[in-house]
């Protein structure tokens, strides 16, 4: 039986216009993803890994549907579509009035714990926010749920009443997956869960996500730098670079046997911690990442590219198997450099 796909991300391309001048007339337009697709099944998760400033937060907030909220002129085409049960929604054609239905069922876990719990509240309330508002529970089953998320992320229910700031910064990041599994989810959006905390609370925090994973039948969209960390809690990586997807695979073949010359460079930048293994080929990449609102013609990457060629210029390459359902975006991956 083949797994039930959760979510359809078809051609997603996410515009933000750019104003200036005395009548804040539009000047540009930032590209920031331009014509992403992916798919992720129940119970998987898709690592989303790139530079900074690739479009991989965008990808994953647009999936949320909270980006017009960010920045009210966004330009949002493509699909992001949704296979609940009670049928196939596109986020992208929801108006925002009618998102609040489907909140409880895509939940996201935000990058810096320290920003993203509110200081004047306490963890009860911060835990029991959705509850209140996307179920109806009474007061004692609420009281008791979040007593029950504190115990499940490894915190004490009898830490219920103090404040984010009386907490660690590894322990205000389980508040905030207490939070984001309390509605009892099906995917959850991870935009860099475990960079803002320290390496040895990372492997924590990790292999909590893990556990809960697994207990709770939970998918997510891991977004991350850090390629190692990708490749342990992964089923599948995507590699983004200037707002395109340059490679798609299993995770221990992108990983282990990357293709897309770019992928093999951000694999040759992960430190080895055994010295007795022999390391890699080290592979430096030249110049700076190109502004999204100047993209260069066809492949992004060929200013960049040890194996560009003069009709790399031409068109944007597309995604092709290149064996073991691996996708690459390089007509020329086979060469050697």
């Amino acid at each position: 039986m083949s797994p039930k796909k959760l979510v359809d991300v078809k051609d997603l391309q996410v515009h933000f216009p750019v104003f200036g001048g005395v009548l804040s007339r539009k000047i540009a337009t930032v590209k920031a993803v331009d014509g992403v697709s992916f798919s992720i099944n129940a119970k998987q998760t898709i690592g989303l890994v790139g530079e900074s400033g690739c479009g991989k937060t965008t990808v994953g907030r647009a999936m949320i549907s909270i980006l017009s909220h960010v920045s009210p002129d966004v330009q949002i085409t493509g699909s992001i579509e949704y296979h609940f049960d009670e049928g196939i929604v596109d986020f992208v054609k929801q108006h925002p009035k009618s998102m609040q239905k489907y909140r409880s069922k895509v939940q996201m876990i935000f990058q810096d714990p320290y920003a993203s719990l509110n200081p004047r509240m306490t963890v009860a309330q911060i835990i029991s926010e959705p509850l209140l508002i996307h179920t109806k529970m009474t007061k004692k089953e609420i009281r008791d749920r979040v007593a029950w998320l504190l115990e499940k992320v490894g915190l004490r229910s009898s830490q219920s009443r103090r404040y984010p700031h009386e907490f660690s910064g590894g322990q205000r990041q389980r508040v905030g997956i207490a939070r984001a599994i309390a509605t009892n989810p099906e995917l959850i959006i991870c935009d860099e869960p475990v960079s803002a905390l320290d390496v040895s609370i990372q492997a924590q925090v990790i292999n909590l996500m893990m556990d809960l994973q697994d207990e709770f039948d939970l998918s997510y969209l891991f977004i991350a730098h850090d390629l190692s960390v990708v490749e342990h809690i992964s089923d599948r990586i995507v590699v983004m670079y200037l707002g395109d997807v340059v490679e798609f695979g299993d995770a221990e073949d992108v990983y282990h046997s990357p293709k897309h010359p770019y992928t093999r460079a951000l694999i040759s930048a992960v430190p080895v911690a055994d010295p007795k293994l022999k390391k890699k080929k080290r592979v430096i990449l030249q110049g700076d990442i190109p502004s999204p609102m100047a993209k260069p013609s066809g492949c992004g990457f060929r200013n960049r590219c040890p194996i560009a060629k003069p009709d790399c210029a031409d068109k944007k390459p597309q995604l092709i198997d290149r064996g073991k359902n691996q996708l690459v975006a390089c007509p020329y991956w086979e060469e050697d450099f």
